[in-house]
């Protein structure tokens, strides 16, 4: 794409600040002149600012945001406060989303390569083998033996199936090349799908099974499973017409995991976007070539509200609220880096624990429409901070906004506090307003300073 000449001003701006890395007492001095400034008094945004919104799904026309339905405390008040907020839902009830916005995207959850040891349950979804039992009691063209696999060189019985625990659940693992395997996956899927968007398939990534199964009767090695998984996958989701298939790839980054999100539709990338990750680039590339492919992400955060303040004074609040607002700022500015023209096939989740209500975590500044992005992201300045953080700031042209990030480089040991801060100038012409995370805004700046994985979010004050 071509870099707008606003870009490319901004481009120059930044990289006229020094990209040498300092001695020992140029660091300090170069502490010295630089202005750590306090959270300034904020204002209201002005309303044009939240123009747009609407009460059915896609609330807003430059984000997509989704959320895992992990929170067992629903009130009617939350439920509804959710669907007025939130585009698509993973796992709890469809029904309960539809109640409030028969218009959320909501995809329950299931396994797909594993079956929980638990005989007296008919749950489909998760520990579904009484069900595949009965199934294949109804279906006996089929054999329900040969549809596990079994460790390498034994007879295809119950006591050789190859066992597998998660999360402390007894499992075995599918043979995902049995016809039997296959013909009831397809009819499981299909129920649990039902009047739903699609299902959601925890646990689904090439490191999933590779860190449990090794050979086994059927399968020589973990790339066997793997394509025979993906062949699942692509079967089950034509059988599904329009319905999608959402594999947790996690952080996995391989061609199988490609394949898997390709066939399915839509990847759930938990835990990618980490404002303490030094190779966050590759994994906005991998978001960018998935989308190309018409695949739908979820981009879900690394550290949850907890996680950040279990941080404590290393990671201080810096020009933000607090230090919980730093983190999502940046991870919302993550998101902003990797977003294409529409943000359609782009989803936003900041939080990754699902035990408090989301109105207490919800950052508003989701919801203050920059517009869409008029390039790609530049790179603007490398460099070493006065603590000896090797960095990236990149930059990111949108209609109504500038977004800045900082990210951190190397896989050493880093520091986020203010000796790490950096001058960062701004191009002239435009009046520059800083969006704070709570949805306010702060005074107009010229320049800003950002501290080790921090990002800014600019207004620009003439679109306003």
């Amino acid at each position: 794409m071509r870099i707008s000449p606003f870009a490319l001003a901004a481009l120059i701006a930044i990289a006229a600040c020094s990209d040498n890395t300092p001695t020992s007492s140029q660091a300090r001095a170069q502490r010295d002149s630089v202005a750590i400034p306090t959270v300034s008094a904020s204002v209201a945004a002005p309303a044009s600012l939240y123009s747009g919104y609407s009460p059915r799904s896609p609330h807003w026309q430059h984000i997509t945001t989704m959320m895992t339905d992990f929170y067992y405390g629903w009130t009617p008040t939350e439920r509804a406060w959710a669907g007025a907020h939130y585009d698509m839902a993973m796992s709890g009830s469809g029904a309960a989303w539809r109640a409030v916005n028969p218009t959320v995207g909501h995809y329950p959850y299931a396994l797909i390569w594993t079956t929980i040891i638990s005989p007296s349950s008919p749950n489909i979804t998760t520990g579904y083998y009484a069900d595949m039992k009965s199934w294949f009691a109804a279906h006996r063209q089929y054999s329900l033996e040969r549809a596990f696999v079994h460790l390498p060189g034994t007879a295809r019985t119950l006591s050789n199936r190859v066992p597998v625990t998660i999360w402390g659940s007894k499992r075995w693992a599918i043979n995902p090349s049995d016809p039997g395997a296959i013909a009831y996956t397809v009819d499981r899927m299909r129920r649990v799908a039902g009047s739903e968007s699609g299902v959601f398939l925890d646990e689904t990534a090439t490191g999933s099974w590779g860190n449990y199964l090794k050979a086994s009767l059927e399968f020589p090695t973990t790339t066997a499973y793997s394509a025979a998984i993906v062949s699942l996958t692509a079967t089950v989701r034509s059988a599904l017409g329009t319905k999608l298939l959402m594999p947790n790839t996690s952080a996995y980054m391989t061609l199988a995991d490609r394949s898997l999100a390709v066939v399915g539709g839509a990847a759930h990338l938990e835990s990618q976007n980490d404002f303490r990750f030094s190779g966050m680039i590759d994994r906005w590339k991998w978001v960018e070539s998935l989308n190309a492919s018409g695949v739908l992400i979820d981009f879900v955060s690394a550290s949850s509200t907890d996680d950040v303040l279990a941080l404590g004074s290393s990671y201080p609040h810096g020009n933000s609220a607090t230090s919980v607002q730093r983190a999502k700022l940046w991870e919302l500015a993550s998101y902003y880096m990797a977003v294409s023209a529409s943000p359609k096939l782009l989803a936003l989740q900041l939080e990754n624990r699902w035990n408090k209500p989301y109105s207490t975590l919800w950052i508003r500044a989701q919801e203050a429409n920059i517009g869409h992005p008029r390039a790609m992201r530049v790179q603007a300045k490398t460099g070493t901070d006065p603590e000896h953080n090797a960095y990236i700031v990149y930059t990111r042209d949108f209609d109504r906004a500038l977004v800045v990030l900082r990210l951190q480089q190397g896989w050493g040991t880093h520091t986020y506090g203010d000796g790490t801060a950096i001058p960062i100038s701004l191009p002239s012409g435009e009046k520059w307003i800083p969006l704070n995370a709570d949805g306010s805004v702060g005074s107009p700046v010229t320049r800003i300073v950002l501290r080790n994985s921090e990002a800014a979010i600019l207004l620009k004050g003439s679109k306003m």
